[in-house]
């Protein structure tokens, strides 16, 4: 809408003498007019280094983000330890499935040597502040921590699978440098994207770690600790308005955190973030005409630079805005979802459907199965996807084809933001060391 006064109508002035008043309001009217479709328009857009998404649904949190001055490792809060994500009896399946030759793990595993962040001579890249800009403009110490915080899960995935110390040594040294460097948090219009991205990993590493291997000074374990308190947790605990990638990111990060920091009220937090965000994210038909709305935020953005997609089962916010930042969002809803789940909370059996239905509606246009995709709609294949089918699959029994020729079709699957080495860890495992579902949770 170019003109200003085209949202309007208004009296000919030349033609009715007298009405100057009358045209006097039509052109305010009109200039108010000029305004809404900008404003409408700027919430597609990226937003600026000094913009506000908090979600004001979480404005006020019961968390804490100060330091804890003891020197020592939070007090246990009934967690199960090993507890991100994989669990003990599941890490000693994985490594006699290695070891066996057992495949798909055997060649995860291999895929998983080869790749640079599991290197034996890997050297960390801590920064004092992590500044992210909009597009990674600028990128200061961005990617140093992503790959940082992947490396120190990978090596903590190679020492549970080989027994190699030195794999072990590394992922503390990985953590050792960032716990003592890290110190201005993360900044500008992409810091707690960063922040949430890298707090979904670090927590599984050291969950590894501290449980598996005896070198890690519990002096040097509360310092990590201490880190996620103060220099990730105040980047999360207000969720984020933008997309639901963000919020899920960071609602995975609260979870992830809320364990290995033996903290509940982190944990209930990413819990309760999960839950409100979640059925704003995957679009079903019994939602009504119109998605349901994140709580605190309004409508979420589902179109792209003016293209809105048919709601259809399964459909994900962002798929009109690409493949990649979609499946950020479903990884982060299912890593959650089985990390409450080997804590005996059961976040799948409330949103499975959902998930079930964004797994089968992406995985139709995918290779080998041959459905042509909706006009100004792209899929591709992310190295997500095994924890769900895992879950549905493997646990519950669900059928789930188009999705099961999509991963056989692409074992192994590898790295990418909190997407990490999910065939290794959970193809075909089933519930092996699952604790039962806890009464009223």
């Amino acid at each position: 809408m170019n003109n200003p006064l085209s949202c309007i109508f208004c009296p000919s002035l030349h033609r009715r003498p007298g009405l100057h008043r009358t045209g006097m309001v039509c052109f305010i009217l009109a200039m108010i007019c000029a305004v809404i479709p900008a404003t409408a328009s700027a919430k597609g857009k990226k937003k600026a280094a000094d913009a506000d998404t908090n979600n004001p649904a979480y404005l006020t949190v019961p968390v804490s983000t100060s330091a804890d001055p003891s020197g020592k490792p939070a007090a246990p809060a009934g967690f199960i330890h090993p507890g991100v994500l994989v669990n003990l009896a599941q890490l000693g399946e994985i490594k006699r499935r290695v070891a066996a030759g057992i495949e798909p793990q055997k060649s995860a595993f291999a895929q998983l040597k080869a790749d640079p962040s599991g290197a034996l001579d890997y050297r960390p890249h801590p920064r004092a502040t992590v500044e992210c800009g909009p597009y990674s403009d600028p990128d200061l110490g961005c990617k140093d921590e992503q790959h940082d915080s992947e490396a120190a899960y990978a090596q903590a995935l190679l020492w549970a699978v080989t027994g190699n110390t030195t794999y072990a040594e590394n992922a503390v040294k990985i953590m050792n440098a960032w716990s003592g460097v890290l110190k201005g948090g993360h900044i500008n219009a992409n810091g707690p994207a960063q922040a949430a991205w890298c707090a979904e990993v670090w927590p599984r590493a050291a969950e590894i770690i501290r449980y598996t291997y005896k070198g890690w000074p519990d002096a040097d374990i509360a310092k990590f600790q201490n880190m996620l308190r103060t220099q990730y947790l105040p980047s999360v605990i207000h969720g984020d308005c933008e997309n639901g990638n963000k919020e899920m990111a960071m609602s995975e990060a609260l979870i992830n955190i809320g364990v290995f920091n033996d903290d509940r009220a982190v944990f209930d937090l990413g819990l309760k973030m999960w839950r409100g965000r979640t059925p704003a994210c995957i679009y079903l038909k019994s939602d009504g005409p119109k998605p349901i709305e994140p709580p605190g935020c309004g409508p979420a953005i589902w179109g792209n630079k003016g293209f809105v997609p048919q709601f259809v089962e399964g459909l994900l916010q962002e798929t009109a805005r690409d493949s990649g930042h979609a499946n950020l969002t479903l990884a982060a809803i299912v890593n959650a979802a089985e990390t409450a789940r080997q804590q005996g909370v059961d976040l799948y059996a409330e949103q499975g459907k959902r998930i079930m239905a964004a797994l089968e509606f992406q995985a139709q246009y995918l290779k080998p199965n041959h459905e042509t995709p909706p006009p100004h709609l792209e899929f591709h294949v992310h190295p997500t996807w095994e924890i769900a089918y895992n879950e549905f699959h493997d646990r519950l029994g669900y059928d789930l084809p188009k999705m099961a020729a999509v991963l056989a079709a692409n074992r192994p699957m590898g790295v990418n933001h909190m997407m990490n080495w999910e065939t290794l860890t959970h193809a075909g495992l089933g519930s092996i060391g699952l604790p039962p579902v806890a009464a009223g949770k």
